[in-house]
Parts: structure tokens; C-alpha cells; sequence
């Protein structure tokens, strides 16, 4: 005997369209579905007694929407106005067949506000009392419907289905058993997550399953389990092909309703005014009076009777190929053979204007012809019946993989997603024990991230349908949970200001901002607790610190110095001579101790350093008989001799942090002197207990040309203090008004690419371009750049100033309007960090750490390192874009108050020292 089943499953879906103000153009998609959807195929499902009947999904924003009083009061308002509009209809009818049209529209919206009042103006309450009655089955699918195989973090993926779980939970009483995945788009590792909430099925594509490893023993005609055991049920493509195909689907039929031919374009403006928007734009009023016809421009009127006469035929069709199926299939055991048909929910009704009828015919003419059955019935009778099998990545969607959601039209969009995954993580670690107010803010940066990463707003670019509202929606998100951050992270957390965020988009009430705080994270924060009250004594070593300031070490000093002050520790720094200033002094709370050499005046650098160390050694021995330190941090090379002898002297941990190597600064070694400070360097990084290094350029140069352990390495970025780069007065430095202007500052060595940028001044000139490069700084090259200026004939579009003090600098960053950092060579880039901290667009090179710094066109732009032209193009392209310069800008700033501030820097710091510690406790046990 041969048998099979036949599983209906319908997907309800729209994009979350509730907005604050009335009379928006997209809540009518929502009216729509209600009217010619929702409401159609309840009427359809209650005339059955038929169990199991189908399963049907609801998204978390269709929930939220349809239990909405607000939307519920504009739904019903929107029902009268159409109710009106038929009665105007009824008076300019002329013909019996268009009179007989109106009047089934009229009887028809009747019946739409007499069910939708009857049920207290929510639709899910009827769609409730079936499930409950066992007519359907309800599940739903991801809090957003983000298309999850290109979420970034398992906590956001997590996200997306705890909270949908949640929603529908409130609304059904029950925890749903199947989840419909956004566009059936599976990626492994989405099973798991599903599993562990408690889900038990999903769809799949068929392909998915025609291909997973090893290919199952029933192919497409039964499901099969995960890796981690997750039900997939596969697509029935022949059988879905009769409905949703455009070339032979049913819904394409002559004598079906036109989609496309609304009154709201054929009658005069006066008549339709008051029905369409209040802008004056023309919007469908869900009356159509047209039949399909064929592919000819003129439609011919639609005649209800002949629809419904192509329902019934339709009907049987589909009911004679799914017992063709059987007779084709039906041998298979077990399980037995079963045929999964998923769809749209809007096409049967919106698209598909007959479609509920049609359903309801399936019902009537299948029952007791053909078995009916929902996934879940299917599961509890064959579970033990599945295959497994491995499913690679695939969706329903065109080509059966990802490229409707990721293509040219709306690639950009990802990065913004997953650098929100990233701020939503560190947000949950950095408020591990919120009040109850940052409690509701980082609920509302979860709220914002799920509404930006919404799958409709990709779709919707690619279809290229209503553009501008998806660009409008995603930037309004994106921007929204930016300022909700940095209000956060500002301590600025004000009740009415939340309160009014949450209620522009009232969606989902109750979510769990914990799921992005990771065990990781718990670990931190158990270990932190535990040393809170352990503050060190540290001993700091530095040949430069203020008012010496040769580099950016000194500038990295001082501030660090200062912030591990200010988390409760004791700092003591060595640091070289300076003529009339202190041996000894608390500056900001840091002991600066400062010594001077045995050859201070010693004309050989090496010899300098040298006789330094010794110094400094004798110093450091002194000074422990009167200071119990914790912990050695040497800065460089320079003061290597110092550290190591310290370390082995005192028994001390020792930590080191690598600013910039010999060899990367001179890519490669090339002389006996290079080659000794490569050694001292190697040394430093041998005998340190941990080695810090500033970005991930510099973790790979040092594993490279020392071979260190990677585990011994710790990468804790620059930082910049904000408040050092406030704005001074003028200050006598004129104001371009007329030119575009450009600052940098650096050292003038050829590491730094200031040639690069006189080239570029070139090209710009000889375009008569106003632009204006304005360099600060001094070094070797310094009057090499300045002659080649006057040679060329230049002075007009570049200006090497030397030196300037950190007042005409900060007065530079002001006034300017952006900054270049053209480096060849740059471990870091410190002053990358000032130009964004300043507020100005920054350009950098695309090398060292500067490229971890920027993200090209989001918080800055980058330049191929050398390239003129690149310097050239990007630098017009923010002499022409000033609204597109002020976004960067704006981000780059976002970014140092959140990622590269000294108070985080210091709290990495403090990971690093408390490692050095336990190592050096597990050496000596």
C-alpha cells in the first residue's frame, strides 16, 4: 500500500512598520495583509474541523504589530475610510457586472470589521483559538527576521531567537516547537543554538538537503536531523512551483484579480484625494477592479463567479499532482514519504487575492482524499525514522545561497551590523552590573541592533522596490543605537531620554541584554572582583617622558602613568635628565624620577644610551630599599640593560611594551648599528615576562623577526586623552577660508611619507585645487621638505611648519579641516588617534596599525602607503563630500571615546600585570 503526507506551512512576515507618527506610507503594507491575508484565511481555517490542518509562523514584528492598540485604532480608521470609498463606488458603477463587483467589496469589508471587532481588534486571538483547538500549528521565527548565517556572533544569533521565543511566548501562551529561518537560510552551527532553546524543526531549501553529507537514504522525501539534531524538513519545490511560480503558478491565471491595477490610478484626483495619502501621493486602496486578462495592457473587468470557478479547479489540480506524488513515492519506508510546501503567508491574499480561498478548497476537497499532517505530528510518529546528515549553507532565495541579501546594492550594510555585535558585547562587559536605567539602555542598543539588521532592508535594496524607506530605516537604527552607546558610555543616562527612545519604536518590551555578555566576559569580571583592593607598586622605565618628547613613547607614558594612578596603583617613573626641570616630583600623582647619564653630553647615541642604563640601574637599586615594587614595565629597548638587571636584581616580573622595532623601521637590518639595537630589542622581548604591543601589525613583526610565543603576547592599543586636544584660542594661526585644509603632525623622517604628500600638493596644484597640506613637526628631513617646497613652487599648497608647541598644534586640529597620517611605517600611530579625537575626518596609510585603526569610509579613509593618487582621490573625495567628511568624523571621535581611552587602556594593562604576576608565582611554586 502506498502512502504519503502533505504539510502546508505559511510564514507571516512583514518588516517592522509601526512608527511614532500617523499617515506613514508603509503601515499599509501591514493594513493590506490584514485585509486581504490574515483576516481571509481565518475565516477559510474555521470552516475545517480538520486537525492539523497546517502550521503557520509568525514573525516577532507581525506579533508586536497585530496586538499594537495604536496600529489596531489606525487599522479600523483605515476599514471605514475604505468602507466610504466603496460607497462612492457604488454611485458612479454603471454597468450590472461593476455594480455586482462593488457590492461584493462592500459585503466583503463588512465582514473584514465585523471579524476584526468580533475578535477585539487582534487577529492573533483567532488565530490563537486554533491552535488551541489543534486546527494549526504556530511557531515563529527570528526577533527581527535577520538573515542569521551572516550574523557575526553566536550571542547575536542567540539573540535573535531567545527573543523571538520570548514574543511568542506572550502572545500564544506556549513556547513554540519549529522556527521558521528568515528566507530557510541554514549555516551550520545555527542547529546548535536552535537545539539548546528548545526548538525541534525548521525548513530547509531542498537543494540543502539533496546535497548534506551523506546524502540521505529517503532524498528529499523526508527530513532528516542536524549534526545537532535539529528536524530539517525540506521544500517540496515541484509541488511549491504550482503556486509561487511567475511563468506557470496558478496565481498568474487570466480570470484572477490584477495586483497592479488599484482605483487609486484610474480615478480623477478630486475623486480619489481623500483616500490616498495626505502628501498627495497616489497609494493602493486595496480596490481593484481588474482581472488579470493576459499579458496585454488593457485589463478586462473581474468577475468574482469566474474566479472562484478557477479556485476550484485549481484545487483539484494541486490535490491530483500531490496523489500523483504518492503513486510516484508513496512505497518509501520508513519514514513514510512526505511532500513540505513553504510559503509566503502575503501571497495568499495580498499577491494572490484568491488565495485563502483556495486554501480553504484544499481543506474541504483533500479531507479524507489525502493525509494532512503538520512537522510536528510527522516528528513525534518518525522521529526515530530520520537520517543525519550534514547541510552546508543554502536559502530559498535565488540561486539557492545568499546573494539576494549580499551584493553591490547592499554590501555596505554588514559592516555596520557587525561592528554592533562588537559594541553590543563590549557594552554588556564594560555594564557586567547595570542600575536599572543603563539596564534599559543597553536593552534599547539590543532594540535598535535588531531592527538594523533586519533581512527585509538587504531584500528590499536588491529588489530595488521602496528603496529609500529601507536606507531611511536602516540608517535611523544604526544612528539611534549609536547615540543610546554613547550616552552610556558618557554616564549620561537620563530616564525621560530613554523613555522617549523606546517609545518611537515600542517593540519587543522585555529582552535580555545578558545573552551578549559571554562567560568570557564573567571570567574578567570574577577575577577583577577578586583583586579589587590588590593595587601594585610599579616600577616604569622610560627614556623619554615630558618635557622630553621625541616620539610618541613619551606621550604613551605619561598618559598611562597617570591613568593606573587613577584605578588606585603606584607609579614610579625612570626616565632620563631634562635641564631645569626636577630630578624628583608627583606630577599628577606619578613619581617622575628623572637621571641623568654618565656621558650626558656623549655625541654617540649608543654611547648615550648606555651610559643611561647604568645610571639608571644604580638608581633603581637605591630606590628598592626605600619602595617594596610589585612589577618592572620598561618601555623600548633603551632602557633594556636597565630592566633586565632589575628584573634578576630584585626578582621581579618583568613587562614590556614594544613600541616600534629596528627592523620594521628600516625594513630590515642594514647596519651593525641596526643590528645591535635589533639585538637589545630581541633581549627585551626574551627576558620580559609578557610583551605588550600596540595592534595587530606589531603582534605579527614581532612574532616574525623575534619568534616569540604567541601566548606571551598581549595587544593593548594607544590612547589618546581628549581633554589634551581641547581647542585653544587663534592664537595668531590664520584661518583658510577659501582652502581646504589638511593638517599632520609627525616626525620628519622618511618612515612618516611626507614626500608622498608634496607629490600629492603637486597634482593638486596643477589641478588648481584649493587644497592646503599643513605639516608640524621636526626631524632630520625637515629642511629637505621645506627646500623642495620653495623649489617647486609649492608654498601656496603645502607648509612644513617644524616645531610647534601642543597649543598651536591643538589650534591646528581646530581649525583645520582634516588630518593625514601618510606613513610608510607605523606600529601604531598615536596621532592618528589625535586627528579623530580632534573631530576631523582622518586619512591614513593602509599599513602597520594604522589599518587597525580605521575602517575605511565608516570612522576614517585609508591610502595605499606611497601612492600619490590615492592621496590625491581621497583627499578630494572630503573636499567634496563636507556631509560625508562630518559622518567619518564623527564615528572616528565615537570610536576614541569608546575603544581608545586611557581609562580602558589602563584596566588591559592591569590584565597584563596581573598575568605577569601569576606567572612568575607558578615559576617560583
Amino acid at each position: 500500500m502506498k502512502e504519503g503526507y502533505y504539510s502546508l506551512v505559511l510564514h507571516a512576515h512583514l518588516p517592522y512598520v509601526r512608527h511614532k507618527e500617523e499617515g506613514r506610507l508603509e503601515e499599509r503594507w501591514l493594513f493590506e495583509a490584514i485585509t486581504e491575508s490574515y483576516i481571509p484565511l481565518l475565516w477559510e481555517l474555521n470552516e475545517t474541523d480538520m486537525k492539523d490542518a497546517l502550521t503557520i509562523s509568525f514573525s516577532p514584528p507581525v506579533l508586536e504589530m497585530l496586538a499594537d492598540p495604536v496600529i489596531q485604532e489606525r487599522y479600523l480608521d483605515y476599514i471605514i475610510k475604505t468602507e466610504e470609498l466603496l460607497g462612492k463606488e457604488k454611485q458612479v458603477a454603471e454597468t450590472v457586472e461593476e455594480k455586482n463587483l462593488v457590492n461584493f467589496y462592500t459585503d466583503r469589508y463588512q465582514k473584514i470589521k465585523k471579524t476584526f471587532i468580533d475578535l477585539n481588534k487582534n487577529v492573533l486571538y483567532g488565530y490563537r483559538d486554533l491552535f488551541e483547538k489543534g486546527i494549526i500549528k504556530c511557531i515563529t521565527s527570528s526577533a527581527t527576521h535577520a538573515f542569521l548565517p551572516y550574523v557575526k556572533t553566536k550571542a547575536a544569533i542567540r539573540s535573535q531567537i531567545v527573543e523571538a521565543i520570548r514574543c511568542f511566548q506572550q502572545h500564544f501562551g506556549t513556547k513554540p516547537k519549529g522556527f521558521w529561518l528568515p528566507e530557510c537560510a541554514f549555516a551550520p552551527g545555527i542547529d546548535r543554538i536552535l537545539v539548546e532553546e528548545g526548538i525541534t524543526y525548521t525548513f530547509v531549501d531542498e537543494h540543502a538537503v539533496l546535497h548534506a553529507d551523506p546524502q540521505p537514504s529517503k532524498g528529499s522525501g523526508a527530513p532528516i536531523y542536524s549534526p545537532h539534531g535539529l528536524v530539517l524538513f525540506p521544500r517540496h519545490t515541484d509541488l511549491s512551483s504550482k503556486v509561487w511560480s511567475s511563468n506557470l503558478g496558478y496565481p498568474g491565471d487570466v480570470d484572477y484579480r490584477e495586483f497592479y491595477r488599484d482605483i487609486a490610478y484610474e480615478r480623477e484626483w478630486d475623486y480619489i484625494k481623500p483616500y490616498v495619502h495626505e502628501d498627495g501621493i497616489r497609494i493602493d486602496t486595496g480596490i481593484k477592479h481588474k482581472r488579470i486578462t493576459g499579458n496585454e495592457e488593457s485589463k478586462e473587468l473581474y468577475v468574482r463567479q469566474w474566479a472562484e470557478g478557477k479556485v476550484q479547479g485549481h484545487a483539484d489540480d494541486f490535490l491530483y499532482s500531490i496523489e500523483q506524488q504518492i503513486n510516484e513515492h508513496g512505497s518509501q519506508c520508513y519514514p513514510p514519504y512526505l511532500m513540505v510546501t513553504p510559503f509566503d503567508a502575503e501571497l495568499f491574499g495580498h499577491w494572490w487575492f484568491e488565495g485563502p480561498d483556495w486554501i480553504g478548497q484544499l481543506l474541504k476537497k483533500g479531507e479524507g482524499k489525502i493525509s494532512f499532517i503538520t512537522p510536528e505530528t510527522y516528528i513525534d510518529r518518525h522521529y526515530q525514522d530520520f537520517d543525519t546528515a550534514h547541510v552546508s549553507f543554502s536559502t530559498w532565495g535565488r540561486k539557492g545561497y545568499g546573494e539576494v541579501w549580499v551584493n553591490e546594492k547592499n554590501e555596505y550594510l554588514y559592516r555596520h551590523h557587525h561592528r554592533m555585535e562588537v559594541d553590543l558585547a563590549t557594552s554588556a562587559a564594560l555594564f557586567a552590573n547595570p542600575t536599572k536605567l543603563e539596564k534599559r539602555y543597553l536593552q534599547q542598543m539590543v532594540r535598535e541592533w535588531m531592527l538594523t539588521v533586519s533581512s527585509d532592508w538587504a531584500f528590499i535594496m536588491d529588489g530595488q522596490s521602496a528603496v529609500q524607506y529601507a536606507h531611511e530605516r536602516f540608517s535611523t537604527h544604526l544612528y539611534r543605537f549609536d547615540l543610546t552607546k554613547e550616552r552610556l558610555l558618557q554616564g549620561e543616562v537620563q530616564e525621560e531620554w530613554i523613555t522617549k527612545m523606546e517609545q518611537s519604536f515600542p517593540f519587543l518590551k522585555d529582552i535580555d541584554d545578558r545573552i551578549f555578555f559571554s562567560s568570557h566576559d564573567a571570567y574578567i569580571q570574577a577575577k577583577e572582583e577578586s583583586a579589587k583592593g590588590e593595587k601594585r607598586s610599579i616600577l616604569m622605565l622610560s627614556w623619554e617622558y615630558p618635557p622630553m618628547m621625541v616620539g610618541g613613547l613619551s606621550r604613551h607614558v605619561y598618559d598611562l602613568s597617570r591613568a593606573l594612578v587613577t584605578e588606585g596603583h603606584e607609579v614610579h617613573v625612570i626616565t632620563s635628565y631634562v635641564a631645569g626641570y626636577p630630578d624628583y616630583e608627583i606630577n599628577q600623582g606619578v613619581h617622575v624620577h628623572r637621571i641623568k647619564g654618565l656621558q650626558p653630553e656623549a655625541p654617540n647615541f649608543f654611547d648615550w644610551v648606555g651610559s643611561l642604563n647604568i645610571e639608571m640601574t644604580r638608581y633603581v637599586e637605591k630606590l628598592s630599599r626605600k619602595y617594596q615594587f610589585d612589577i618592572i614595565h620598561a618601555h623600548d629597548w633603551l632602557v633594556g640593560v636597565t630592566a633586565v638587571a632589575a628584573k634578576k636584581s630584585l626578582q621581579l616580573p618583568l613587562l614590556a611594551t614594544i613600541h616600534a622595532t629596528e627592523h620594521g623601521r628600516n625594513n630590515g637590518i642594514h647596519s651593525e648599528m641596526q643590528y645591535e639595537i635589533n639585538q637589545k630589542e630581541w633581549e627585551l622581548t626574551f627576558e620580559a615576562n609578557r610583551v605588550i604591543v600596540c595592534s595587530d601589525y606589531m603582534k605579527e613583526e614581532l612574532l616574525s623577526i623575534f619568534s616569540m610565543p604567541e601566548e606571551k603576547l598581549s595587544v593593548i592599543p594607544n590612547g589618546v586623552d581628549i581633554e589634551l586636544l581641547q581647542p585653544y584660542t587663534n592664537n595668531g594661526i590664520p584661518k583658510m577660508n577659501d582652502q581646504f585644509t589638511v593638517f599632520s603632525v609627525g616626525r620628519m623622517v622618511k618612515e612618516k611619507g611626507y614626500q608622498t604628500v608634496i607629490e600629492a600638493a603637486a597634482v593638486l596644484k596643477e589641478r588648481n585645487e584649493k587644497v592646503r597640506f599643513v605639516i608640524a613637526g621636526k626631524g632630520p628631513m625637515l629642511e629637505e621638505y621645506q627646500r623642495q617646497v620653495v623649489e617647486r613652487q609649492l608654498e601656496s599648497h603645502v607648509t612644513f611648519l617644524g616645531f610647534v608647541s601642543d597649543e598651536e598644534r591643538n589650534t591646528w586640529f581646530c581649525q583645520c579641516d582634516a588630518t593625514i597620517f601618510p606613513s610608510y611605517y607605523e606600529p601604531f600611530g598615536i596621532v592618528a588617534l589625535e586627528g579623530l579625537a580632534a573631530g576631523k575626518a582622518t586619512i591614513v596609510s593602509d599599513t602597520g596599525g594604522l589599518a587597525g585603526i580605521i575602517r575605511h569610509e565608516e570612522n576614517g579613509l585609508k591610502v595605499i602607503p606611497g601612492d600619490v593618487n590615492s592621496i590625491v582621490s581621497q583627499v578630494l573625495y572630503l573636499y567634496n563630500h563636507p556631509i560625508t567628511r562630518e559622518a567619518i568624523a564623527t564615528q572616528g571621535l565615537r570610536d576614541v571615546k569608546s575603544r581608545f581611552n586611557w581609562e580602558t587602556i589602563a584596566k588591559q594593562t592591569e590584565e597584563a600585570i596581573e598575568d605577569c604576576l601569576v606567572g612568575e608565582l607558578e615559576l617560583t611554586i
